[in-house]
């Protein structure tokens, strides 16, 4: 019986099997993308290796290579079933994540981690099934908690850093984000939580100048690097240097367009984004329009059909905005949280009215939505841009009395460019 790196048992008698999957393990929590390839090795050198056949899992679903990613984490359940509670417990909560069935997953890694606090895997895991169900207090609370377990360690401080932030408490989480830096400087959430705060603390310049250079000693990233450049992307944007960001948004998004989800997103939220200030982004938007409509199939977060629905309503193909929309009706009756009727169909309208440029039917279908939004799950910044559609709705349709009530809390929030010269316009 040899340890991990967080004193926590692996059944394995081959230590170079067990120094691989540190190192995916290592990648996994830092967004690297040889994680892969690292858990593979682990593999290679001993195939019972249950914890590596599981961080597999973990990958390949991150991947969106379903099929795949189901065998490998039923490889991990077929090895730990021999093995020890802690090495049964990990394999069978990623086996349930996997699976597609995150209720029963939250449920595993909860008694996992009680069991076993510093698996974090499984933390940063469950940490991500509450971020894309917006459960930020959640987030918190646990973070704070987990941080007794992990004191002067690695990628923890950059997951509760993220949490702090979107609580309210930026001023908090660039200190700590800082922290995690000096400790760990390829900690890649530390960065991006970074990024968040001084976001919103609407230091722009701050984030333009030092981004990039804690962006660069995050080497070989995947994907997670594309979003780092969205954040300075919206460094710029919130700025008014919007020729800048769409640059960014050409070269991170649009030289090869990206299927992979959280690349999409960015693709898609910036091209709006860029929209609703009034450039000509009519041209790009066909590769993500594409892509969108080829996607249909792949609706389960809230978050990703709502930006499918953006890139197919930004361009111009109603036929399959309107597929998608059935399919969201059609889909609601069956929802058992209630969200897909009373949330997501509403939005997707309300988008498909803006693009139409119905003003007020977009403010009749958006603004009640306003408190709830959040329960798309994503980040504040990611957030922002449904609300800011509502508002530049508000002033397009004329209706400056609701306009200014919602410029105030905008403004007061953070005095982007664009927002504090827009209601002298």
């Amino acid at each position: 019986m040899r340890h991990d790196a967080y004193g926590l048992p692996v059944t394995t008698s081959c230590v170079s099997a067990l120094e691989s999957y540190a190192r995916g393990v290592e990648g996994l929590l830092g967004w690297r993308a040889d994680a892969l390839e690292q858990f593979r090795a682990a593999l290679a050198r001993d195939p019972a290796l249950a914890l590596a056949h599981a961080g597999a899992a973990v990958c390949l679903f991150l991947e969106e290579r379903f099929a795949e990613a189901r065998a490998a984490a039923e490889a991990a359940r077929a090895a730990a079933a021999t093995q020890t509670a802690r090495e049964r417990g990990h394999a069978e909560a990623l086996a349930l994540l996997v699976g597609g069935k995150p209720a029963e997953a939250e449920r595993a890694m909860r008694e996992h981690l009680a069991a076993h606090p510093r698996d974090l895997v499984i933390l940063q895991r469950l940490y991500f099934v509450w971020f894309w169900q917006g459960r930020f207090p959640e987030m918190l609370e646990f973070t704070t908690a987990a941080t007794r377990h992990y004191a002067g360690e690695a990628f923890v401080p950059g997951l509760h850093a993220f949490a702090l932030e979107q609580a309210g408490r930026s001023d908090e989480a660039v200190r700590l984000a800082e922290a995690a830096l000096v400790r760990e400087p390829r900690d890649a959430w530390g960065v991006h939580a970074w990024a968040h705060a001084v976001y919103e603390l609407a230091a722009f310049d701050t984030g333009i100048a030092r981004l990039p250079p804690k962006t660069h000693r995050c080497a070989g990233l995947n994907w997670f690097q594309n979003h780092l450049a969205w954040h300075l992307a919206l460094m710029h944007f919130a700025r008014g240097e919007y020729e800048a960001a769409s640059a960014i948004g050409r070269r991170a998004f649009e030289r090869a367009p990206s299927a992979i989800a959280g690349d999409l997103h960015d693709s898609i939220s910036l091209l709006w984004r860029l929209a609703l200030v009034g450039m000509d982004v009519r041209a790009r938007w066909a590769p993500f329009t594409a892509i969108a409509a080829a996607r249909l199939d792949r609706q389960g977060l809230l978050f990703h059909a709502a930006h499918l629905a953006m890139a197919l309503a930004g361009g111009g193909d109603r036929a399959a905005a309107e597929r998608q929309l059935g399919m969201l009706r059609e889909r609601a009756p069956k929802d058992r949280t209630g969200l897909v009727g009373s949330l997501l169909v509403p939005l997707v309208e309300g988008l498909h009215a803006f693009a139409g440029g119905d003003w007020r039917r977009a403010i009749e279908r958006l603004e009640p939505l306003r408190p709830r939004i959040i329960q798309l799950g994503g980040s504040r910044a990611q957030r922002d841009v449904f609300h800011d559609t509502l508002l530049e709705a508000c002033f397009r349709a004329g209706d400056l009395e609701r306009a200014e009530r919602l410029l105030v809390e905008r403004l007061h929030r953070r005095p982007d460019h664009f927002w504090k010269t827009r209601g002298a316009a």
